[in-house]
């Protein structure tokens, strides 16, 4: 039974970045997303622009190309746009300029910040992009050591600067390290994680794993927490209202 899980970060699209170099293992990562229970997938390919221009032509051929498989296997599974992007200061300017993706065009982007980051420059970046009319969404903020470090630091920034903190399905399945499974622990039990994803790159180093942080999830918090983990990315890819007129 497809239980309608969103994952928003997901390595979906062939050929774009380090997730599947084949039709047929994109191919392959979608069943295993569609067994895991996923509705919709924001196929988030890297994006750098620090370095290297994002190839827009090419993703949309790609997305399209994921979206007709869908289509002709059967396969439930909704299919939308999005870049996973590593922030420096001329990000707000592209997003305006349609030059990067957010999530389902709506004006949530996902953001991954260099690991060495601290809660100020995540601060002063989340600013930007609000004045942008964007909302930032930290993608896998167990990465960013200063917050991982510190709980309650990271359950302060989100307060003060809005974030929304995506977490790794596998840093909850297997967290490494004390620190690690400390942060993990303690902003659980503060409901201070807004939404579980699977950062799935392929089927068998870095699989989706949705189902099995669900069923854990379950086990460890409160049913309608656990439920929210998996499914708030419905609700972020369907505020087309915040969309730029």
């Amino acid at each position: 039974m497809n239980l309608g899980f969103a994952d928003v970060h997901q390595h979906a699209l062939w050929g774009m970045d380090d997730g599947p170099q084949t039709a047929e293992q994109m191919h392959a990562l979608l069943r295993q997303s569609a067994q895991n229970g996923i509705g919709v997938i924001a196929a988030t390919a890297h994006a750098y622009p620090r370095s290297s221009p994002f190839h827009r032509a090419r993703y949309m051929e790609r997305l399209e190309q994921a979206r007709a498989y869908c289509r002709a296997e059967g396969l439930p599974l909704r299919i939308e746009s999005g870049s996973e992007i590593r922030y420096c200061d001329t990000v707000p300017d592209l997003l305006a300029a349609g030059k990067l993706l957010t999530l389902g065009g709506t004006r949530h982007v996902l953001i991954e910040f260099d690991p060495d980051v601290s809660p100020e420059e995540i601060g002063e970046a989340a600013n930007r992009l609000y004045q942008a009319g964007y909302h930032p969404i930290v993608a896998h903020v167990e990465r960013c050591v200063h917050l991982m470090r510190a709980p309650d630091r990271a359950m302060r920034a989100r307060e003060e600067y809005g974030l929304i903190y995506q977490m790794n399905c596998e840093t909850l399945l297997r967290p490494r390290g004390w620190f690690e499974r400390r942060f993990v622990r303690k902003m659980l039990e503060s409901e201070a994680i807004d939404l579980l994803a699977s950062d799935a790159h392929d089927v068998s180093r870095r699989p989706v794993r949705m189902k099995a942080a669900y069923d854990l999830a379950c086990e460890r918090c409160s049913g309608e927490y656990a439920g929210r983990l998996v499914r708030f990315g419905w609700s972020l890819l369907e505020r087309k209202e915040l969309e730029a007129t």
